[in-house]
């Protein structure tokens, strides 16, 4: 049975620290952790709001640390040190997006993200870190909304990227619009977490619910797909590879995102995507 992508890293995050016995976990945390945001007052404010910028490396890595100090007292019956808290698989896995280059700007046309100009940008042309946006500020949007953090809607403003503001959602009320069912199931894990009753098994259980059908089964025939592709040697070159992350989903998708009649796809992402579903059914059947 394959394991959609995004629980991989989930569980790569969990794992990862749990067989590390002779590390310090500190040498374990994702770049730049320690100059990243720890709580929210480390973030610049404005007319009495903290600003939150996701399209700054580390003030989006703030997000998650933010997230993981806030709930350690939930996994500190599990493992000392915060180690067993299954976020960890969330900045983990854009530590690693960072480390590999794929956060800049694919298009060479500006700087956004390389060594030599904008380092700590996060580049809106890249896949890879728009997809990443709703797996760090939808769930701290979600965790505000459910109390655990302790702060207010009103306390905090998400600053938009500098393209293609319409893709991305900047507050609960617009999440939920774009979103549906995905910032209510992150809402939903965050306030199970807060129960007396929550267990270990219950959160994943919940962790595991906050992706709609279509997104898991696109992750999942995703995974299989790249297995086809490197079989191909499929040239990675930056021209056919950002030619081809133009025909990936731009955002998660939801259960009404039906291939190929999602209307705010282009043509090519429709195609994509029920070109990919056919796949993982042909998979199946091998």
């Amino acid at each position: 049975m394959a394991v959609p992508a995004s629980w991989v890293w989930v569980l790569v995050g969990c794992f990862s620290v749990a067989v590390a016995e002779d590390s310090s976990i500190s040498t374990l945390y994702p770049p730049l952790w320690e100059e990243s945001p720890e709580q929210l007052n480390d973030y610049r404010l404005e007319d009495r709001k903290h600003i939150i910028n996701p399209w700054v490396f580390t003030d989006r890595m703030g997000l998650y640390r933010i997230l993981l100090n806030q709930t350690a007292t939930y996994f500190a019956r599990y493992g000392p040190e915060n180690e067993q808290n299954i976020l960890w698989g969330l900045p983990m896995q854009f530590g690693w997006q960072y480390k590999t280059g794929r956060l800049a700007d694919p298009t060479g046309g500006t700087d956004c993200g390389y060594e030599h100009g904008e380092l700590l940008c996060v580049s809106v042309d890249s896949w890879w870190a728009d997809v990443n946006y709703f797996l760090s500020v939808v769930p701290f949007l979600a965790a505000v909304d459910s109390g655990i953090l302790g702060i207010s809607s009103d306390q905090i403003t998400i600053s938009p990227p500098p393209l293609d503001q319409m893709k991305f959602c900047y507050n609960i009320s617009d999440c939920r619009e774009l979103l549906g069912e995905t910032i209510d199931n992150w809402t939903a894990f965050f306030k199970y977490m807060q129960l007396p009753s929550s267990d270990f098994d219950g959160l994943l259980k919940h962790l595991y619910t906050y992706y709609s059908d279509q997104e898991a089964n696109f992750e999942e025939n995703w995974a299989i797909a790249v297995t086809y592709l490197a079989a191909a040697y499929l040239p990675t070159t930056l021209y056919k590879t950002h030619r081809f992350q133009e025909g990936l989903p731009p955002h998660v998708l939801s259960d009404t995102d039906i291939a190929p009649f999602i209307a705010n796809f282009t043509s090519l992402q429709n195609e994509v995507l029920l070109s990919l579903t056919d796949l993982g059914d042909i998979d199946k059947l091998t």
